[in-house]
């Protein structure tokens, strides 16, 4: 959401951004201020949640009366009285994830099924791949959403050869090292354990040490260091915690690994690529449609760990194979994957459904 903030014609839309929870001090907080884009958080909390009418949301709908109200995930569960009591011409989701991942309990399961098999309050899905689309078909008994596939600004993950260097040594990687690298919540979903047990069973030397590397932070980091502990990986496994540079890390890595359970359309994947490193993925969700086995990466079967552990090595042992792979993602990136697309696909939406309203007005 916020790279497509830097793209918006401002000529035409005047953005803001409202997030349900408390502020983070984040360096995403900072950016969308820098741009001059008002910011406001709710503060949502287990004890005030109220998401039939909220207060601070309510004000901000009186204040701003949006021509379009765009929610992506838990937003639609707090726009969707707001904008039927303010009459909000547009009004766009974003599934971000397999449509029975996305859906959730109690109020969020409520407000899905009332939008999208009810049909109430005119909110238009939008996809972001095409297996996302057809569980969301499937799953509501609702016509195929459009499909908008994630962009990325690719111009911020172009390879560079001195930031490898400096950022190598910063971490304390040698430069011959062969590191492997995940970006990534540590949550069930991004299947951390499997990962490192993989990485685990790959041959390391002198001459060519192996390290993986893992960005990000979440509830189950703990339980991943205890098990890099148990199987002696200490001095090969770098927990990098969360990071405002997760270009400049990406451009000193060699090989992306990602072995989720379930997926939608993940930024992530489409960040390595366009930095120019080749992609080992479980084949789940919409990564199948970012990663083309054989030719920009390695995909394996969900949960297989023996597949998995062979394609990270194949990578490991054929540095010729990592470069045309590399490669081959890069230009796949590029092509079809940047930012400024969606950004343009967004806002030709809104115009199609801004002019569908006026003419039945």
């Amino acid at each position: 959401m916020v790279n497509m903030l830097r793209y918006h014609d401002r000529s035409r839309y005047f953005p803001v951004c409202i997030c349900s929870r408390a502020p983070l001090g984040s360096h995403l907080e900072a950016a969308v201020q820098q741009m001059g884009v008002p910011l406001y958080f709710l503060e949502v909390t287990e004890k005030r949640l109220h998401w039939v009418q909220d207060p601070k949301l309510n004000a901000l709908f009186n204040k701003y009366r949006p021509t379009v109200v765009h929610t992506h995930l838990g937003g639609i569960v707090y726009a969707f009285v707001p904008t039927m009591k303010y009459r909000t011409p547009v009004r766009v989701h974003t599934l971000h994830n397999l449509a029975e991942q996305e859906m959730g309990m109690g109020p969020s399961r409520r407000v899905r099924l009332l939008a999208f098999r009810f049909r109430v309050g005119s909110f238009v899905p939008v996809a972001i791949a095409e297996e996302v689309a057809r569980t969301f078909e499937s799953l509501y008994n609702h016509p195929k959403p459009v499909v908008i596939p994630n962009g990325i600004p690719t111009v911020m993950f172009t390879p560079d050869a001195e930031t490898r260097r400096r950022v190598r040594h910063s971490i304390g990687a040698s430069p011959q090292a062969i590191v492997l690298i995940h970006v990534g919540r540590f949550v069930v979903q991004k299947n951390h354990e499997m990962l490192v047990r993989a990485f685990a069973r790959l041959p390391s030397s002198e001459s060519a040490p192996l390290e993986l590397w893992l960005v990000g932070d979440g509830e189950l980091r703990e339980t991943i260091q205890q098990q890099v502990h148990a199987l002696g990986l200490q001095s090969r496994v770098r927990f990098l915690g969360v990071r405002n540079d997760v270009p400049d890390v990406l451009r000193a890595a060699d090989v992306f690994v990602f072995p989720s359970r379930w997926e939608g359309n993940p930024l992530s994947v489409l960040e390595a690529m366009a930095v120019g490193l080749p992609v080992v993925a479980t084949a789940v969700g919409g990564v199948p449609e970012l990663v083309e086995d054989g030719v920009s990466g390695i995909l394996v079967p969900n949960e297989d760990l023996e597949g998995l552990t062979a394609a990270m090595l194949r990578m490991v042992q054929y540095p010729a194979l990592r470069e045309q792979m590399g490669r081959a993602a890069r230009c796949r990136a590029l092509e079809r994957f940047d930012i400024q697309q969606t950004v343009r696909a967004y806002e030709a939406l809104y115009e199609e459904v801004l002019q569908r309203q006026r003419r039945r007005r």
